[in-house]
């Protein structure tokens, strides 16, 4: 049976590798991508079967509070790369990635909360920073959940 209460409105806090990373803006979304291969027979006329090849997953928001701390973590570049008030941009290593946890903690079902955590992230994608008169700055940042050993991308939690 309906039942209202399910029906959860409101935004999300995100943490990335332990730090809030403040205000967003048009929510954020966490996306689950699915690769099937079709198995086709002679004797008949369509797929027989579907077998999952690939299972993905991505955690998409954007930011208002585009500090340079936050700007570092969304364009991948080492910690050793943001000294004081200046961020060098640009890393020659290809072994280094920055694998950072995220945390959505937000409204959940009955007036409760909603706890996602994703263990192994990395920022993905490319990057626009746009500054204009009429707007605030806002940068998208896409990262991709990798999984952990035990297959898993992380746990979503009711409370």
């Amino acid at each position: 049976m309906a039942n209202a209460n399910n029906i959860i409105i409101g935004a999300a806090s995100v943490s990335v590798g332990g730090t809030d990373i403040g205000f967003t803006q048009g929510g954020t979304i966490w996306r689950h991508e699915s690769t099937f291969i079709d198995v086709e027979a002679d004797q008949a006329v369509g797929t027989v079967r579907k077998g999952r090849s690939l299972e993905k997953m991505f955690v998409v928001t954007n930011m208002l509070e585009v500090t340079l701390a936050n700007l570092r973590m969304a364009m991948m570049q080492p910690a050793g790369n943001l000294s004081g008030s200046t961020l060098t941009l640009g890393y020659n290593n290809s072994c280094w990635t920055d694998e950072l946890q995220i945390i959505l903690t937000g409204p959940g079902p009955n007036c409760g909360t909603r706890t996602a955590t994703f263990v192994r992230c990395v920022a993905m994608g490319n990057r626009e920073y746009n500054m204009q008169r009429e707007n605030a700055t806002v940068l998208e940042v896409e990262f991709e959940v990798m999984k952990q050993n035990d297959g898993t991308f992380g746990t979503i939690v009711d409370s």
